[in-house]
């Protein structure tokens, strides 16, 4: 049994030793060196990669953390060439093996559009206490060992620039500080696994998208060459995670239930309604729709219903009027008939004295 252990543990070191072309002799050594013993190594898939993950940073090699998926590398080009500037916060350098996926898919666009990903000096000095953080579990532990040297390596690789604003005080008030001073001038993309901090930076994005930025006039001579008036830049500040495959995912705040959710980058404001507001506002506007086209239905019926009345009465009052009309012709012809009696028979009256009287 003793011997078969050992077959298992040998097999796991010889094939990290024949990934990373190195002699199994160096990878026990770099195991031994973040506190993992190379007897006792496990051989399920977690662990497996865990070391795996270990030998690489060590290495600086992680080439075979990339994605190979060229639309996917197509659209994280989309997605971070928009940003003057790139920062990555503590948590997800150690989350797992993320931040190496998100290195190796980003090393060559990072190259190419000239940029870098920042790491402040508070974020080193937070892995640096992390690592011998007793509470923390072993991997978080070993992680905070190695992270900082794979950062350096790929500083001088001008893949990461470690950055400092000189300022104290808690790393995520150092953030938000330095994000407020520079936001109005820069494009800014923060990588945090705090949620809290995310929303924070969504909040500034909006405060400094609200203040009235004042336009220079133009000089004398820009005036002279003809030179169009300045028009107000704006400027966008997101904050993302990293998640499974070290792929980003943007943090947005819903006006309406003021709950923060992670979805694709979009360009767009950080204020955006969730879904769950979207379809509930979608069933109210439909819902009004609605009550709104019975009531202009209901309307339309009364109206409808309003105008046969008044149809029906004018013809009423028309039917009345010829009634009278044809009432009063008769009464008009019973009237002539009796004056033209009347005078007819004092004509013959007249007559009749005239004879008389003779």
């Amino acid at each position: 049994m003793q011997t078969h252990q050992r077959t298992k543990k040998t097999s796991a070191i010889s094939a990290l030793a024949l990934e990373f072309r190195v002699s199994e002799r160096r990878i026990r050594t770099m195991l031994q060196g973040v506190g993992i013993n190379p007897s006792s190594l496990q051989r399920d898939d977690e662990s497996q990669a865990f070391y795996r993950e270990v030998v690489a940073s060590r290495l600086n090699i992680f080439t075979s953390y990339g994605s190979g998926d060229e639309e996917y590398l197509q659209t994280l080009d989309e997605q971070i060439r928009v940003f003057d500037e790139i920062y990555v916060d503590t948590a997800p350098i150690i989350q797992k093996d993320w931040f190496l996926h998100f290195v190796a898919d980003s090393k060559d666009i990072l190259k190419r559009r000239k940029k870098r990903l920042i790491i402040l000096e508070k974020t080193m000095e937070e892995l640096y206490g992390l690592k011998s953080n007793p509470e923390k579990d072993q991997d978080v532990r070993i992680r905070a060992i190695i992270r900082p040297d794979l950062i350096r390596s790929l500083a001088k690789q001008r893949i990461v620039r470690l950055g400092d604003t000189g300022s104290g005080g808690i790393a995520d008030d150092h953030l938000v500080e330095l994000f407020r001073r520079i936001g109005a001038n820069l494009n800014l993309m923060l990588i945090t696994q705090d949620r809290g901090l995310s929303e924070r930076i969504v909040h500034l994005a909006t405060e400094l998208g609200e203040e009235c930025e004042e336009v220079k006039p133009l000089t004398f001579l820009e005036k002279l060459i003809g030179k169009k008036e300045r028009e107000v830049i704006t400027h966008r500040m997101i904050a993302c995670k990293l998640i499974e495959g070290g792929k980003l995912k943007r943090l947005y705040i819903c006006p309406e239930c003021s709950q923060s959710y992670y979805d694709d980058l979009y360009a767009t404001e950080g204020i955006v309604l969730c879904g769950r507001c979207y379809i509930r506002l979608r069933e109210e506007e439909e819902r009004k729709e609605l009550a709104n086209r019975k009531r202009r239905e209901a309307q339309l019926k009364a109206e409808e219903e309003r105008q046969k009345k008044l149809e029906a009465e004018e013809e009423r009052l028309e039917r009345e009027r010829n009634r009278l009309t044809v009432e009063k012709l008769i009464q008009k012809r019973k009237q002539l008939a009796i004056f033209y009696s009347s005078i007819g028979m004092t004509i013959l009256l007249l007559i009749i004295a005239l004879l008389v009287s003779r």
